[in-house]
């Protein structure tokens, strides 16, 4: 197995103007993608995967990036798209690549050229589709990217402070596409290319589409009435999922709505638990009202066989930004990735705080070790290559062909929170054997050559192979470890669906000693969150307590911000445990600076405030071991 010989010319890229589109011999592409990312030729980049997939499909795809969202123009610039733009706000979340937790704007966008700020909208999915909308209006619009996905349903904003619609309400779009949208894409442009309507494609898995329209003349209110009497819903004949035209019984499953959700923030987490049960494959559809209109979300799409992502990864990428860029500082967000290996997707942990359950699902896709080594092999004939492998791995480093054993849809969210299920194959065999080649690999080069594991490892998954957690520490580690305890109280801990802090200590005692045997003096670094509901003063208390006796001192701490469709969230809105219980959250600038103080409490511009909570909590065995404030 071999990657495609490497080219970097102007054609090596998707076309980006009506240049490049003359170059690729095309006069209008099928398809243009829109992002609100600089355009960077790597499979880390959604538009760049999507827009490579769809490539090798056979179809004509340009990339808009970036584009002046202020009036029409840049829309324009491409021609009509044959089938259908596909917009995307990029790599993140938009909120949370323009503004941190408290709210304040970020001073840098390392996914804009340079890091420059203010080249993309406030709320890129909306704007651009309007804008599409207005360039050319007969060509369908389709939704995309993290983004899209986890604002599929109604959601809370933190910026805004209120509960949202749909972003395919809001953003007037004919479909979203959520999760790892390659499949989905491809049956909706395969579709479109023989002429049925966008209109018609009810019954796509991972797809989320107007059910009513709100220029509807009284079906809003004939649907909410029927609604009041009856379990679900009706569903119009054309937005019927395949199940039902084939005779089965499935009935789509309704959500509180905007407006009941915004009057009633102990809803926001009962939408959330009964859709964590029906966002598997082969679960339910959802219908939800936005107030107007309604929306329904089918069941996720199935994840990627071996050989499905085997060829996705092994596509052209150029490992490049756009050659555009050069001058004016490139793309920063690049250079930690550049020379990374995906390995698999999916994480069946089940953090409330994360939403990959959400968006790349708990099933573990993997790549053969074939296609893994290949990739590693092609990086050695890349002029940009000096010899390190940033990372191997995916959101968990160590979940490489693992998964359920069972045959069935389990509706557990995580398989190894309160405890580790014993349908759960666990075997890190398959990802020990992908390591040692690797290693044998990283031997054999001329010059020096490192592969590092940066992906986050779980512990308690760690815990059960120490033959990992050796070879991890004598060959994959530069010095450093990030793991992430996040938090050492129980309470918390429970609340965040990871283990007890215990299992944390015993992972670091296993890497001290593997680190030990292999001749390294090599450190953890913990990483913590503050402020996650259910974390008051006592709690955040412990933690610092942890850190101050042990004299760790942390640069980075991740203060909780309450992203879209993530359990943590409903917790933040609702002010509820997933057991309906009430718990404390900490929502006001004082009590949250506090907490990310405590964290920190060696900085000088801390001390001052640690020192005040010490005194008043009696801990001044703790205030003799922290740096004293400045004096004025």
């Amino acid at each position: 197995m071999s990657f495609k010989p490497l080219k970097f010319g102007i054609k090596a890229f998707l076309p980006t103007t009506r240049p490049e589109l003359k170059k690729h011999g095309r006069r209008n592409p099928d398809i243009i993608l829109v992002t609100a990312d600089a355009y960077v030729d790597h499979p880390s980049f959604g538009a760049a995967l999507i827009g490579r997939y769809l490539e090798s499909l056979g179809f004509s795809v340009a990339i808009l990036d970036q584009p002046d969202w202020r009036s029409a123009d840049d829309f324009r610039s491409l021609g009509r798209p044959r089938l259908f733009w596909g917009i995307t706000s990029g790599a993140v979340d938009s909120r949370l690549n323009n503004y941190a937790s408290m709210g304040h704007r970020r001073k840098k966008d390392v996914y804009s050229p340079g890091g420059k700020t203010g080249i993309r909208p406030d709320k890129p999915l909306l704007s651009y589709a309007a804008r599409a909308r207005e360039a050319f209006a007969d060509v369908p619009i389709i939704l995309g990217g993290l983004e899209a996905s986890l604002r599929r349903l109604v959601h809370y904003d933190y910026i805004e402070d209120r509960m949202k619609r749909s972003s395919l309400t809001d953003a007037k779009a004919d479909m979203l596409v959520f999760g790892m949208g390659e499949l989905a894409i491809a049956q909706i442009a395969r579709r479109l290319d023989s002429g049925e309507s966008i209109s018609d494609m009810t019954d796509i898995a991972g797809t989320a589409f107007p059910l009513l329209k709100s220029n509807d003349p009284g079906r809003d209110a004939m649907l909410a009435s029927l609604c009041a009497t009856t379990d679900s819903p009706p569903i119009q004949k054309n937005a019927m999922p395949a199940s039902q035209k084939e005779g089965k019984e499935t009935l789509p499953v309704l959500l509180p709505s905007l407006q009941e959700q915004t009057e009633n923030s102990e809803l926001v987490m009962t939408a959330q638990l009964e859709y964590q049960k029906h966002a598997l494959p082969g679960g339910k559809p959802v219908v939800q009202e936005q107030n107007p209109g309604w929306i329904q979300v089918n069941p996720p799409m199935r994840p990627l066989t071996t050989a499905e992502m085997d060829a996705l990864y092994e596509l052209p990428f150029t490992r490049r930004w756009h050659p555009k860029y050069d001058a004016l500082g490139g793309i920063p967000a690049l250079e930690p990735v550049k020379f990374s290996i995906l390995s698999h997707r999916g994480c069946f942990g089940g953090c409330s705080f994360c939403s990959i359950f959400f968006h790349q699902g708990k099933e573990i896709s993997s790549r053969s070790q074939e296609s893994i080594l290949a990739e590693a092999e092609s990086f050695t004939v890349h002029p940009d290559f000096k010899g390190t492998i940033q990372d191997v791995g995916g959101p968990s480093a160590n979940m490489y062909r693992m998964g359920c054993t069972r045959k069935s849809i389990c509706r557990r969210p995580s398989c190894i929170f309160p405890n580790i299920c014993p349908d759960l194959n666990t075997d890190h065999k398959p990802l020990i054997s992908l390591l040692q080649k690797l290693a044998d690999w990283k031997r054999r080069q001329k010059k020096k050559s490192h592969v590092f594991v940066s992906s986050g490892i779980r512990s308690d998954l760690a815990n059960l192979c120490p033959e990992y957690i050796d070879l991890v520490a004598k060959e994959f580690v530069s010095g450093h470890l990030k793991v992430a305890p996040e938090h050492t109280s129980r309470r918390v801990l429970n609340l965040m669906g990871k283990p007890g802090f215990g299992t944390h200590r015993k992972f670091e005692q296993a890497f001290a000693k593997s680190s030990a045997a292999a001749g390294k003096k090599q450190y953890l670094v913990p990483y913590f969150i503050s402020s996650h509901p259910g974390c008051g003063e006592d709690e955040a208390l412990e933690l610092a307590e942890y850190l101050i006796k042990n004299n760790l001192r942390l640069r980075q701490v991740q203060d909780f911000t309450p992203g879209p469709l993530a359990m943590s969230t409903a917790m933040f809105v609702s002010g509820l445990s997933p057991e309906m219980k009430r718990i404390f959250v900490a929502r006001g600038r004082k009590d949250k600076k506090l907490q990310a103080s405590l964290i920190q409490y060696f900085m000088p511009e801390n001390a001052g405030e640690v020192a005040a909570f010490l005194k008043r909590k009696r801990r001044h065995d703790l205030l003799k071991k922290i740096p004293r404030p400045r004096r004025r």
